[in-house]
């Protein structure tokens, strides 16, 4: 095993700005293991192991769990007791998850190492490698550098200069900068980092981001000079999208120098020392629109100290001041956006225009990199699509009027290569234009582009379909984080929708090390958020599409903290944002009649077009057999109960009471004006209107029986097998069957094939989630809303995770210090098996089943504790027989001890059973 350390969920995370981070750690184990998710290659482990780095141990025994933890923190790597500045002391206890920091004020633009020792219950004295943070601004310290930027109104990127001299030998060099727009910073003609497309978008008059650099290696004593390329990124979106708009493109820089012979100085941005330019080869850029690159035109050595602007082609202005952003500067804390993986093209094919339509086989977010060799001027169009046309020529319906395409004017000096700065399109194809030769291999490589989060979930089971669908889902959640979770990467939009965060965000969590992100994104929604109404807004940041107030569907400025709360026992998050939520209920409430919502303008959105208005917002998304409005008035409830737990939390009686009021009072106001008493169904008893209630627990206990079989019935009946629901039901849906014991009906729903269909995408060549169910290939009252690459439908996966493998968080002890597996069971499933890799270390849950036999695999992190359920259903007790690594531990009624194994209670479902850490092999056999 070897000891894995994070500090605020990352491993060396740069530029801090926190008083107190937090540190985490776990038990990885070293040895190769070809369990799902996990697998490892046998000659790095060998090498691993024969180097014999301290505290690596092949395996920890069943129970082991730690006794206690030792922190150091230090400005040195030597951890010299001089430049000691926290020591935590041995601490007796079991917590490995976000132990605060609570030594010596941290300084700015420093770096610190720490490790972590801890002993076990086993006797092993176990350390970790050495951790790395470098802080940014520490509060306290004010921005000083100044805002500068060009007074143009051009489309083109700003290209800015400033040469300095070091008359000093720098011992540590570190640059803050911050942008609205996206920037590229260079030191001496060198990148400062690997990262693409920076910084994350934000409302800077609210909150602006900046990012931090170590420069320390790029700097050199005498002359330097700093580069800055300004695309027009969000800030100057329109002027990119459509020539006209906000032109502004604009910075600020300040670096912090600690010389050699200890003295330390600011550099900072002012409109004295900087110069830019526009006449460089990126002549035009946008976010949607894609890039215009003339290489003829390239600065050379523009970035670098021996430069002569004097005698440089293009004019070099003086930069000038710019009116400053009003946000507060935070440190970019989240993962930065890089290129996560290449991808060859799964086929090309030559057009009768000369042309050539590479199929990357896979729908996602990024660009194409094109390596070309060809005469000066000749220009190489890089067209994108999502779908391709039956004679493999783009059909580009769903950009809806998006230009998607990056041009490449070639300056004929050898090989070139092309790779975008200021774009990023979502694609499986792309058309290649003007190539003056058939294509190489290499000619054109697609480079996967989102936010380097960890991917942390993996799922797999018996039906090919499904898988499939998993695939589709994580590919779609990966297309769309880029510094916020996105609707859609390709066309007009790309933006941070509340409405279909409130079903997507658990999903995920699971498939995604996401704590980061949405910490940030729940900021950019308090930056939105009405300061006097408390209303918040349908998108964050507040911009293009939706509007304020948001749609009461809108739980996800709940859920989010809620969600993280449970699987990173994180409450900070939950504390951030809680007098926002509360501000936002508050909103509600004064919005309802009687507890009723006045508004809600979407609903259930998106649904099969047989139940939506087609001359209604959204491309005709409204749906016309569930109510928008019921919808809203079930998340006021479902409010209420999250507002409950969070004050319990947060150690507010006084809330949680005042909440479980209201909660009673809207549960009244949601039967009164929807429960049809008589006939025991909701509303229009479509599936969306029975599916909601049942899944909020309104539905009572003595109705459920009819309730659910009105939905099976239009379910198996009325729809012949198919859904009727929308972005949030499709999800709510499938859980509800898997909860009610109804998981064959939920497994029928999941590998339907015809449409309305999961299954339906994925026969028709999916390999991300679409918007819609339908394929929409032609203009018309549809193809607004066209988007073959959208997460919200994909939030079913959830119930892969929490169901099918059965793995839950416990709210009660949560970041999966306490975890339930209890798996659901179809009976056309023979096997299912998922891998989480939580904070505290991997879970591992599979089952496959076989007439007389039923086998669960499970694997409980180091120090924590399951709590694992048997399926027994409709089994005959006294038959049953139940193994752990095969002995038997019950058999009838009787049971038995096994080695860290506790039977507990049992109900009609299951048997369960406490473990403690370790892998269990559960077998259930019924006797004949």
């Amino acid at each position: 095993m070897r000891l894995n350390i994070y500090c605020e969920y990352m491993k060396d995370p740069v530029g801090l700005d926190m008083e107190k981070p937090r540190f985490s750690w776990m038990l990885e184990s070293e040895a190769p293991n070809k369990t799902i998710g996990a697998e490892e290659d046998e000659k790095a482990f060998a090498d691993r192991k024969r180097s014999g780095r301290k505290g690596a141990v092949e395996h920890i025994q069943k129970g082991e769990h730690q006794l206690s933890y030792h922190i150091l923190v230090n400005k040195e790597i030597s951890f010299g007791k001089r430049t000691c500045v926290w020591d935590s002391g041995v601490v007796d206890n079991d917590e490995t998850l976000n132990v605060v920091f609570d030594g010596d004020k941290l300084e700015t633009a420093t770096d610190y190492y720490y490790k972590v020792t801890i002993v076990t219950s086993g006797g092993r004295t176990l350390e970790s490698d050495t951790g790395h943070f470098l802080t940014g601004l520490m509060p306290g310290e004010k921005w000083e550098a100044g805002w500068i930027g060009g007074p143009m109104m051009e489309e083109d990127t700003f290209w800015f200069r400033n040469s300095f001299t070091l008359d000093r030998a720098v011992n540590k060099a570190v640059a803050f900068i911050g942008s609205p727009n996206y920037y590229i910073l260079t030191v001496n003609g060198s990148d400062t980092t690997d990262t693409v497309l920076n910084n994350a978008w934000t409302d800077c008059n609210k909150t602006f981001l900046y990012g931090t650099y170590d420069i320390t290696n790029l700097l050199q004593t005498g002359n330097n000079a700093f580069g800055v390329e300004i695309g027009n990124g969000w800030n100057a979106m329109e002027m990119g999208f459509q020539g006209y708009g906000l032109g502004e493109h604009l910075f600020s820089m300040q670096v912090f120098l600690t010389y050699e012979d200890g003295t330390k100085e600011w550099r900072c941005t002012n409109n004295n020392e900087w110069y830019f330019t526009v006449e460089g080869p990126m002549r035009a850029n946008s976010i949607y629109q894609g890039e215009d690159y003339d290489a003829r035109m390239e600065l050379t050595g523009w970035n670098t100290p021996e430069y002569d602007m004097t005698c440089a082609g293009p004019a070099w202005k003086d930069a000038v001041e710019f009116e400053p952003m009003k946000g507060e500067p935070r440190a970019q804390i989240l993962e930065p956006i890089r290129v996560v993986e290449e991808r060859r093209a799964k086929a090309v094919h030559l057009l009768e225009d000369g042309s050539y339509v590479f199929d990357m086989g896979q729908n996602f977010a990024g660009w194409v990199r094109l390596q070309a060799e060809a005469a000066a001027g000749t220009r190489i169009s890089l067209i994108y699509s999502e779908l391709e046309k039956e004679d493999h020529s783009l059909n580009r319906i769903s950009l809806r009027g998006v230009r998607a395409t990056d041009n490449y004017i070639c300056k004929g000096e050898g090989t070139e290569i092309y790779e975008p700065r200021f774009t990023y399109h979502g694609f499986r194809f792309v058309q290649v234009k003007g190539l003056p030769y058939p294509p190489k291999e290499d000619t054109i490589v697609g480079c996967v582009v989102r936010s380097a989060v960890e991917k942390t979930g993996e799922f797999q089971c018996s039906s090919d379909l499904i898988n499939q669908l998993q695939q589709n889902i994580q590919w779609t959640e990966a297309s769309n984080l880029h510094g916020l979770p996105t609707d859609c990467p390709q066309r007009d939009e790309r933006l941070g929708w509340l409405n279909d965060m409130t079903v997507r965000n658990e999903c995920a969590l699971y498939s995604y090390r996401l704590p980061n992100m949405y910490d940030k994104w729940l900021q950019d929604v308090r930056d939105a958020q009405g300061e006097e109404s408390g209303a918040v807004t349908d998108t964050a940041p507040f911009r293009r599409f939706g509007q304020r107030p948001a749609d009461p569907v809108s739980s996800s400025f709940l859920l989010i903290p809620w969600n993280v709360y449970c699987h990173y026992g994180d409450t900070r998050i939950i504390e951030k944002n809680y007098e926002a939520m509360k501000k936002w209920i508050g909103y509600l409430f004064r919005n309802s009649r009687d507890y009723v919502m006045k508004y809600s303008p979407m609903g259930d959105w998106a649904a099969p077009i047989g139940g939506t208005n087609l001359d209604s917002i959204g491309g005709g998304a409204v749906s016309t057999i569930t109510p928008t409005q019921l919808m809203g008035t079930g998340y006021l409830y479902y409010d209420c109960e999250l507002m409950i737990k969070m004050a319990e939390v947060m150690k507010k009686p006084e809330d949680a009471l005042f909440y479980r009021k209201e909660m009673e009072k809207v549960k009244e106001a949601f039967q009164r004006t929807y429960y049809n008493r008589k006939e025991k169904y909701y509303y229009s008893n479509s599936q969306a209107c029975n599916t909601f209630p049942l899944y909020l627990g309104l539905v009572p206990e003595e109705d459920k029986k009819m309730v659910l079989e009105h939905l099976e019935k239009d379910i198996a009946e009325t729809n012949e097998m198919h859904m009727t629901t929308g972005n949030l039901c499709s999800r709510y849906l499938i859980e509800v069957l898997l909860q009610e014991g109804m998981e064959d009906l939920a497994y029928e729903l999941l590998t339907q094939t015809t449409y309305p269909s999961w299954g339906y995408m994925i026969e028709n060549g999916a390999t991300t989630v679409w918007e819609r169910w339908e394929k929409i290939t032609e203009e018309g009252t549809l193809s607004g809303m066209a988007s073959y690459n959208h997460p919200m439908n994909g939030a079913v996966g959830v119930s892969f995770y929490k169901y099918l493998a059965g793995i839950q968080a416990d709210e009660q002890e949560p970041g999966f210090k306490k975890i339930h597996i209890r798996p659901i069971v179809p009976s056309k499933m023979k096997f299912a098996k998922a891998s989480m890799d939580t904070m505290r270390g991997k879970v591992i849950s599979g089952w496959k089943q076989e007439p007389g036999k039923w086998e669960l695999t499970v694997e409980i992190p180091f120090g924590c504790i399951g709590e694992i359920g048997v399926p027994i259903r409709g089994m005959e007790r006294e038959k049953l027989k139940i193994l752990v690594d095969g002995d038997v531990i019950c058999e009838g009624r009787e049971t038995s001890d096994v080695p860290c194994v506790k039977t507990l209670q049992e109900d009609k479902d299951y048997c369960y059973f406490r473990v403690e850490s370790g892998k269990y092999i559960f077998s259930r056999i019924l006797n004949k």
